[in-house]
């Protein structure tokens, strides 16, 4: 099976420095911001001495191989991050997993089956690639990130993380220990009640399913996107060939069905992303509604 290891450095470089420009743009779709971007170095990994603004918060984009990983790590203090990337909303989520699975296609050689892509915000850069069990002197990619204006910074990408699914996870704050005797009286009266685990207002994402429902959500089905539909006559399907042409009624500029299982979910537009074909997202489709009549029952004589 074929693994993230060091030596795969010079083809991970050539994949970025062949996709800067599409690197590129995929942040700046994901980050709301006009970016370029240019590879500035391939070297190990010194936690001694990192890039400006690595011991503090940023954007980490998870890319999972197997049971190993690599990270892109791009510091807050940078200032292309929005203020909305710490807590986004599902649009927001949205926009970090498509900059996740683009640069899986990116950066990744296509050897390497990305099986998992995530993004997130952390606290401390420096910490989350210790999590992740990155060792010293890994394989590490600096990538100069510029904007429109004046602002800069550099962006890592280094691999193989032994534990890459701990990059994403804060440690809990520690929380002192309560001596088991009985707390005095004023204390227990000014003490607050447990919260609920879950009140009418809050809405309910699917990290709030029960296990068993989780477990489905792991469940493949085939996804497809539809260019057109056409009935023909049997004949002339007999009669193709190759060279053959089948003319559509759909207009070029029109969007894109996407279907899962057979049912249309949403709308996009096609991307090209390295040398691969992809779909933009740019509608989802609602639930089809039925109704059906319901019949009066004529009263018996």
């Amino acid at each position: 099976m074929a693994q993230l290891t060091p030596e795969l450095v010079v083809d991970v470089l050539a994949l970025c420095e062949a996709g800067a420009s599409e690197i590129a743009a995929a942040l700046g779709r994901a980050l709301d911001s006009s970016l370029q971007l240019n590879v500035h170095r391939a070297g190990s990994l010194d936690l001694s001495s990192m890039p400006d603004g690595f011991d503090g918060p940023g954007l980490v984009v998870l890319l999972k191989v197997g049971a190993e990983g690599a990270l892109f790590l791009l510091p807050e203090s940078c200032g292309f991050l929005p203020s909305w990337y710490g807590q986004p909303d599902p649009t927001g989520q949205s926009k970090l997993t498509t900059l996740a699975q683009e640069l899986g296609m990116l950066v990744i050689p296509e050897s390497l089956p990305v099986e998992d892509f995530r993004a997130g915000r952390v606290s401390n850069l420096r910490e989350a690639i210790v999590r992740a069990g990155l060792a010293e002197g890994a394989p590490s990619i600096s990538l100069a990130v510029s904007g429109a204006k004046t602002a800069q910074g550099i962006a890592l990408l280094c691999w193989p993380a032994s534990q890459p699914d701990q990059a994403l996870v804060e440690p809990k704050p520690s929380v002192p220990k309560v001596s088991s005797r009985a707390a005095p009286a004023s204390f227990a009266a000014t003490a607050s009640p447990k919260p609920p685990l879950r009140t009418s207002g809050r809405a309910v994402s699917l990290k709030d399913l029960p296990l068993y429902g989780k477990s489905l959500l792991r469940v493949k089905i085939p996804v497809a996107v539809t260019l057109a539909r056409k009935k023909h006559p049997l004949g002339k399907i007999l009669d193709l060939a190759p060279g053959s042409i089948i003319h559509f009624d759909k207009s070029c500029e029109e969007l894109l069905e996407l279907e899962a299982a057979g049912y249309p979910i949403a709308l996009g537009e096609a991307v090209k992303v390295g040398e691969k074909f992809g779909l933009r997202i740019l509608r989802i489709r609602l639930p089809e509604e039925r109704i059906q009549p319901v019949k009066r029952r004529s009263r018996s004589s």
